[in-house]
């Protein structure tokens, strides 16, 4: 091959990969990939009718080496286009919406979305404290008692959760599918449930998980508390505080040397006072997008 064939070989490899489908489920889900010459997959979309909702959560993203090249913009028209044909099919009224979850850092991301007309809906915090400092101690109320996950059925801790965070950062309530799959992540020993025995009913839970090693240099992750809320019914009784200490304590037990914790500020009894109260400081922050349509 000559010089003016292998530039001309270069140029092709430079194009803009195709955009193909990838997976049809029902008319709820609809996912795309771009890939290059060689099948390298460089960019994907998402898209997901939120279960009993007028939503659409929209996910997208290109690969780095690729970036300025369009591919964004493409598969930003794709998933709107694809969108409104989602919630046009969906029977009554109702403002329908798009919504994307975007972290503060995803600049490009987010212009796209600003161009789209999207435009900034509430912001859900990280959180994070470092477990050497002093934990402040606090105690169950008296007639509950501590029980582990293990003897919880996850679909009765569900319930629990969209009884306890309503009008928190999902559309709507937390659908059986995406529960069970988050349900294999958290760590039993790290996670617990405060329990009512009179009642029969959790009165609060702590779900924890460990986050990926961000280096081989930091061989103890931080952990991460991805769900802490008090059922309604049972507030304003120092629960939260009890979780969060007893949590807290079990990381350290671990040797972890952070903790870290996501908070919806908008949403009623969000816990941010607390958690700033425990030391924790803001550490980033995921932005809610949407356009209503």
């Amino acid at each position: 091959m000559n010089a003016q064939e292998d530039a001309a070989e270069s140029a092709v490899d430079q194009q803009l990969p195709t955009l193909v489908a990838l997976e049809r489920g029902d008319n709820s889900v609809s996912t795309l990939g771009g890939f290059d010459r060689a099948g390298v997959l460089r960019a994907a979309g998402f898209l997901h009718l939120w279960p009993d909702t007028n939503a659409v959560v929209i996910h997208g993203l290109v690969d780095p080496s690729w970036s300025g090249r369009g591919i964004g913009g493409s598969l930003m028209a794709w998933q709107e286009g694809r969108g409104r044909q989602i919630l046009a099919a969906l029977p009554g009224d109702g403002t329908a919406r798009l919504v994307a979850y975007v972290a503060e850092s995803a600049a490009n991301r987010r212009r796209l979305l600003m161009a789209a007309g999207f435009s900034p809906l509430r912001s859900i915090y990280r959180m994070r404290r470092d477990l050497e400092a002093p934990i402040p101690c606090h105690n169950l109320p008296e007639g509950l008692r501590w029980r582990s996950l293990e003897r919880f059925d996850p679909e009765s801790i569900r319930l629990t959760h969209n009884a306890a965070t309503g009008g928190g950062w999902a559309p709507g309530p937390i659908f059986p599918e995406l529960w069970h799959r988050s349900w294999q992540d958290f760590r039993p020993e790290l996670s617990c449930i405060a329990y009512d025995p009179a009642a029969e009913l959790p009165a609060g839970y702590v779900l924890a998980l460990i986050e990926r090693l961000s280096s081989k240099m930091a061989p103890r992750s931080q952990a991460t508390i991805q769900g802490l809320a008090v059922t309604p019914g049972y507030r304003e009784r120092g629960i939260g505080r009890a979780l969060l200490t007893r949590a807290l304590l079990q990381f350290a037990d671990e040797g972890r040397r952070f903790a870290s914790a996501t908070v919806d500020p908008a949403m009623a009894h969000s816990g941010l006072p607390m958690l700033e109260d425990f030391g924790f400081t803001p550490a980033g922050r995921t932005i809610v997008y949407a356009l209503d349509l």
